[in-house]
C-alpha cells in the first residue's frame, strides 16, 4: 500500500545542529517512512545540482521543519552574519518555503528562543510569525510525539485526556482520586519503594524475557569473536604477558584475512620481552587500513596504563567495563566524561569536560564522536559517517560498598564525579556468538592447525577476548532462565545493539507520570463500570484488563525497546480501583 503521509523537509545548519537533525531525521523516518523525509546528508548524490535538488524537494514537501539552535541567528563567517548572505542555504531554503506557502514549523533545540522579525533578513522575516515547537533534551520523546501529532493534525494527548475526564461518571472523583493516586505512585517511584521490594525489577524482567521470546534481537553479520581458551593455554602456558608474541601473530593473521577492525577485550600493562613484536604488528595493521582498539583498565597521570609504545601504535583505547545488571537487563557504560574541578570552572572560557572515554564496543561500532548537550545531561554517539548510533542520559559514576563495608569500584578507570552514559544491552541468542561463522578460537587463527583463509574476515569487526571456562564470566538473564556469558560476548552484544539500532530505554519521566494518571483513571473507571456486575465477573474483568496492559507493554518492548515502570502503573490502577470501591460502598451505606 502506498504511503500517503506528509512529505517533510528538514532545514538545519550543519555547524551547530547536525546531531539534533540526525536524531530528528531518524525518528521521523521511522514514523513516516524514509522516503517521506528529506535531509541533505546522504540524499544528494555526487554530481547532482544541489540547488535544483533543494528546490524540487521543498516544492514536493508538505511541511518544512526549520531547526533553530542558540547559534542559528548569529552564525558568522568571514563575510559577516550567515543569514544576511543571499547564498546562505539555510536562508535560501526558508525563503523558498515561505514563498511557496509551505507549512513551516520552527523547531527550537538546545535551549534556543524564537527570533523576532526585526532580527531576521526581510526575505525570511515572516518566519517570526510561525508558531514554534520546542524539543527539550530532558523530555525529547514527549516533545517529539507532540511534534508528530501536530504534523498529522491530531489532537494532543492532553486534550484527549481532558475529554475523558469531563464525562459525567468521572466528575465526582476526578479532582482527587486519579491525581492523588498518581502523585502517590510518583512518590513511591521517587523513593524506589517497589524497586526495594524487588517488584518493579521482577516485572521489567518478565517483560523483557517475554519480549525476547516474541522477537529475538537481529544479529549483525559483521561481528566475529576470536577467543583464547584452555586449548591455547595447553600450547602457550598460562595466559599473561608471555602471550604477546601470539597476540602479534593473531593480529597479522586477522589483517591478512581482511579484518576491518580488531578490538582487544584485554589490557596490556605488564611488560614482556615480546612487547615490541605486538606493537609492531599493530602498527603494520594500521598501515594496511585495519583499525586496532585496545582496552585500558586505569590511567596514570591522565594517560592510559599500557606497555611502552602501545598507545601510539593503536588507533585508540577504550573502557573495558561491562557486565553489570539492572534486573533482567545487562548494563554497560557506553562512554564517560570527566569534568573539570569546581575551582577551574570559575575561570572564563574553561570547557567543563576535560576528558571523554568511549567503551571499546562503542569504538568498534564506529562511534568516534561524543557530542554533549549544553547542560551536560545527555550524550550523543555519532559515527564517523555522521549517523547517530546512540543517545541517552548521563549519570554520575559512583563507587559502591559491598556487604562487608569494603568500597568496590567495578570500573577502575572511572572516578567519583565522572558522568557515565550506560546502555541496557539486549542480548542476542548465545548460540549466535558461540558457533561459526561468528566464533573462532586462537588455535583456528594462529595455531599449528590454523584454518583461516586470506580474505575470510573481509570487512568484519573482530573482538578478541577470554573464552576460558570460569574466567571473565557474568551471569545474565535470558528468556525465563539465566546463563553465563563471557565479557567478550557481552561486548559483542553491545556492538550488535549499536550496529543494528537496538536501543532499550525507559519512557520520559513526564510520560511515565501521565501514564500513572491514565492507569489510575482506568482503574477508577473500571470500578464504576456497571455497578450491578457480579463480583466474579468484575474480578475477571480486572484480571483481563491487567493482562491486556502487560501484553501491550511486552509488545511495545519487543517492537520498540521501550520499558514501562509497570509496577507503578499497575499500583496506580489497583489503588484507584480499590479506593473507588470503598468510596462507592460508603456512598451506598450513607444512602441506606
Amino acid at each position: 500500500m502506498e504511503n500517503d503521509g506528509p512529505r517533510l523537509f528538514i532545514s538545519y545548519r550543519r555547524e551547530d545542529s547536525v546531531a539534533y537533525a540526525g536524531r530528528l531525521y531518524d525518528h521521523l523516518s521511522e514514523h513516516f517512512g524514509a522516503d517521506r523525509v528529506f535531509m541533505d546528508i546522504g540524499q544528494i548524490a555526487p554530481g547532482d545540482d544541489f540547488v535544483a535538488i533543494l528546490d524540487a524537494r521543498i516544492k514536493a514537501s508538505d511541511v518544512v521543519i526549520a531547526l533553530i539552535s542558540r547559534e542559528w541567528l548569529t552564525a558568522h563567517n568571514e563575510q559577516g552574519r550567515r543569514l544576511d548572505q543571499p547564498d546562505d542555504f539555510v536562508r535560501y531554503e526558508l525563503a523558498a518555503a515561505l514563498k511557496q506557502g509551505k507549512r513551516l514549523i520552527p523547531v527550537l533545540v538546545g535551549g534556543a528562543t524564537m527570533p523576532d522579525a526585526k532580527e531576521l533578513p526581510a526575505a525570511i522575516g515572516a518566519l517570526a510569525r510561525h508558531q514554534a515547537h520546542e524539543l527539550d533534551d530532558t523530555r525529547f520523546q514527549f516533545d517529539l510525539d507532540a511534534l508528530i501529532r501536530s504534523i498529522e493534525h491530531r489532537p494532543s494527548l492532553l486534550g484527549q485526556f481532558a475529554q475523558l475526564m469531563n464525562s459525567e461518571r468521572w466528575r465526582k472523583w476526578r479532582r482527587v482520586t486519579a491525581g492523588s493516586v498518581a502523585l502517590l505512585m510518583a512518590f513511591f517511584a521517587w523513593v524506589q519503594l517497589f524497586d526495594a521490594l524487588g517488584i518493579d525489577t521482577r516485572l521489567e524482567s518478565y517483560t523483557m524475557a517475554l519480549g525476547d521470546l516474541i522477537a529475538s534481537v537481529p544479529v549483525s553479520k559483521d561481528i566475529v569473536i576470536v577467543s583464547f581458551d584452555q586449548k591455547s593455554e595447553a600450547r602457550l602456558g598460562s595466559f599473561g604477558p608471555g602471550w604477546r608474541r601470539e597476540h602479534a601473530r593473531v593480529v597479522d593473521w586477522l589483517v591478512d584475512a581482511g579484518a576491518r577492525a580488531i578490538v582487544f577485550d584485554v589490557y596490556f600493562e605488564q611488560s614482556s620481552a615480546a612487547d615490541g613484536e605486538l606493537v609492531a604488528a599493530i602498527s603494520r595493521a594500521r598501515q594496511r587500513g585495519t583499525r586496532v582498539i585496545v582496552g585500558v583498565n586505569r590511567l596514570i597521570d591522565q594517560q592510559p596504563a599500557a606497555i611502552p609504545g602501545l598507545a601510539g601504535a593503536t588507533d585508540t583505547w577504550g573502557l573495558l567495563c561491562v557486565g553489570g545488571r539492572l534486573g533482567y537487563a545487562s548494563v554497560a557504560p557506553i562512554a564517560a566524561l570527566r569534568l573539570a574541578a569546581a575551582s577551574t570552572l570559575e575561570k572564563p572560557r574553561v570547557d567543563p569536560v576535560t576528558g571523554k572515554f568511549s567503551a571499546i564496543g562503542t569504538l568498534a561500532a564506529g562511534g568516534m564522536t561524543l557530542a554533549v548537550d549544553d547542560r551536560i545531561r545527555e550524550l550523543t554517539v555519532v559515527s564517523d559517517a555522521g549517523k547517530v548510533l546512540w543517545q541517552g542520559p548521563l549519570q554520575p559514576a559512583r563507587t559502591r560498598a559491598d556487604r562487608s563495608g569494603q568500597v568496590r569500584n567495578d570500573c577502575p578507570l572511572l572516578a567519583d564525579g565522572d558522568l557515565v552514559a550506560a546502555m541496557l544491552i539486549r542480548l542476542a541468542p548465545i548460540q549466535a556468538w558461540r558457533e561459526p561463522p561468528r566464533r573462532f578460537d586462537y588455535e583456528q587463527i594462529s595455531g599449528p592447525a590454523a584454518t583461516i583463509a586470506s580474505g575470510q574476515f573481509a570487512g568484519k569487526i573482530i573482538l578478541i577476548g577470554d573464552g576460558r571456562t570460569g574466567s571473565d564470566q557474568f551471569q545474565v538473564l535470558r528468556g525465563l532462565g539465566s546463563e553465563w556469558r563471557h565479557g567478550v560476548e557481552l561486548h559483542a552484544d553491545m556492538v550488535n545493539n549499536l550496529l543494528e539500532g537496538v536501543h532499550v530505554r525507559g519512557l520520559d519521566p513526564l510520560l511515565q507520570w501521565l501514564l500513572m494518571v491514565a492507569m489510575a483513571a482506568a482503574g477508577g473507571g473500571l470500578r464504576l463500570f456497571r455497578p450491578a456486575m457480579r463480583p466474579l465477573g468484575r474480578r475477571l474483568l480486572l484480571a483481563a484488563s491487567l493482562l491486556l496492559y502487560l501484553a501491550l507493554t511486552v509488545l511495545i518492548y519487543a517492537g520498540h525497546g521501550l520499558l514501562f515502570n509497570s509496577a507503578y502503573h499497575i499500583g496506580a490502577f489497583l489503588l484507584s480501583y480499590w479506593l473507588l470501591g470503598k468510596l462507592t460502598a460508603a456512598t451506598v451505606a450513607t444512602s441506606d
